[in-house]
């Protein structure tokens, strides 16, 4: 019996680099997402913080006035920037999905030609011990036949 080969190995190794590489690019934009919600929190807690006594002055005001301007056009700008990484990330999950349904695909077929494989081995184990089996017993039946004559 020949031993088991399959024929699209090579082609299950590239689909599992590739399921790698895809799972790489996943974590890269939920880094990159997590980044940029990390960054609006720090933000808001600026502009929580940004607090005035009783005795400020007008030009404190002012200042302050500019910087929660400032800080609530970083955190839309921020914002816009979430949204556009959680679609990136959305589009490379997807794609995730995509490649291990193809390697699971190549992995199925290669499950199902093992299987017919080991069906045909067994199948000839079978034979082959039948044979041996009456071969022997043919053997000694030979033998008593030919002594009891």
């Amino acid at each position: 019996m020949k031993a088991f080969r399959f024929p699209l190995d090579q082609v299950l190794r590239w689909r599992e680099t590739q399921v790698e590489l895809q799972k790489s690019r996943v974590a890269e934009a939920s880094a990159q997402l997590a980044e940029i919600s990390a960054s609006i929190e720090a933000r808001n807690a600026e502009l929580a913080a940004a607090r005035l006594s009783e005795d400020s002055t007008g030009a404190a005001l002012e200042v302050c006035g500019a910087f929660r301007q400032r800080t609530r056009t970083r955190i839309r700008e921020l914002e816009r920037q979430a949204r556009t990484a959680g679609r990136a990330l959305t589009l490379e999950m997807e794609k995730l999905a995509e490649a291990n349904r193809k390697r699971k695909l190549i992995g199925n077929l290669k499950d199902a030609e093992f299987g017919d494989w080991r069906r045909e081995f067994e199948r000839e184990l079978r034979t082959f011990a039948d044979e041996a089996f009456l071969g022997r017993y043919n053997g000694k039946s030979g033998r008593a036949r030919s002594s009891g004559g």
